[in-house]
């Protein structure tokens, strides 16, 4: 109640509709807060006599008993304005946040959802916002990808810069990226799922069943595997996972991979440059598979 009487003296057009809310639930706890002090004054060392004496006559009187029954009252007959306030009070405090958060970034875009059954996703100058000096990439696909690149050279942040590019978009609409388009998602009807980490290969597969758009990142098929039977099962499982409605970001170190599935997903690549013995990344995405790497 103290806050929202701080809001009666904001003029900001963009929150009004929020502001009079707030205003409006407030005007039914007139009663109150009218004599709150005599449950709220503290019982501390050091007190005034006044506040002595009136601890004698709450003792004598039970007026704080009384009074907080009366506030309680007050407050079970205004849920719904207190409920109201709750949400109000929230929604601008989660704004502000992400209003701060918004000018901490170097630049970002408010993000366009599209909702189809086809799932794709584009985005321009697309970075890691945890980085100090983030390398952006540019990225248009409307099928799976298939990341590889050397150890260090960028493939596993590419992936994580993607997922949090997709959940920003969903639930703070910013994006930390010039431009970001995507299909539209039901978070909140559980319709398709957002997956970071590679948990459970099989809680993705029976996710693709579902027909509505789906992200999934995949970080090293069955990375504890020995090579062939890695490289044969993992194409099997990345060829479940291509469907129109699918969107899959994989990473993998396996080249044979690339060509196993060129079919059904689009090769890009992360490259390193040996000099003066010394390995260097410029953490940029190329398209196509890598360069120099023979199929063994």
């Amino acid at each position: 109640l103290d806050i929202s009487d701080q809001f009666e003296h904001v003029d900001i057009p963009e929150v009004e509709q929020y502001v009079q809310e707030i205003i409006r639930a407030k005007k039914q706890f007139g009663k109150f807060k009218k004599g709150s002090s005599l449950v709220v004054s503290g019982r501390h060392m050091g007190a005034s006599v006044t506040e002595s004496i009136m601890d004698y006559f709450r003792m004598l009187f039970h007026v704080d008993l009384i009074k907080f029954n009366s506030m309680l009252d007050e407050f079970q007959k205004n849920l719904d304005a207190i409920e109201c306030m709750m949400e109000n009070l929230g929604l601008l405090d989660s704004m502000i946040a992400i209003a701060s958060y918004r000018e901490s970034l170097s630049y970002y875009s408010v993000p366009e959802l599209v909702k189809q059954e086809k799932a794709f996703l584009e985005s321009e100058d697309m970075y890691h916002p945890m980085l100090e000096n983030p390398v952006a990439n540019t990225i248009k696909e409307e099928r799976g990808v298939l990341v590889t690149g050397s150890n260090a050279s960028g493939k596993s942040t590419f992936l994580k810069t993607v997922a949090i590019s997709a959940v920003f978009a969903q639930t703070i609409h910013t994006c930390p990226a010039r431009q970001y388009r995507a299909c539209k998602d039901n978070l909140q009807g559980n319709e398709s799922y957002y997956i970071v980490e590679i948990k459970s290969l099989k809680r993705i597969l029976n996710r693709v069943e579902e027909k509505t758009p789906l992200l999934c990142f995949v970080d090293e098929v069955l990375r504890g595997t020995n090579t062939i039977e890695r490289i044969s099962a993992s194409a099997q499982i990345l060829k479940s996972l291509a469907k129109v409605h699918v969107m899959c970001f994989a990473a993998t170190h396996d080249i044979e991979l690339t060509h196993l599935l060129e079919e059904f997903y689009s090769n890009y690549h992360f490259q390193e440059e040996v000099k003066e013995n010394d390995i260097l990344f410029n953490y940029m995405l190329y398209r196509g598979r890598e360069i120099g790497r023979a199929v063994q």
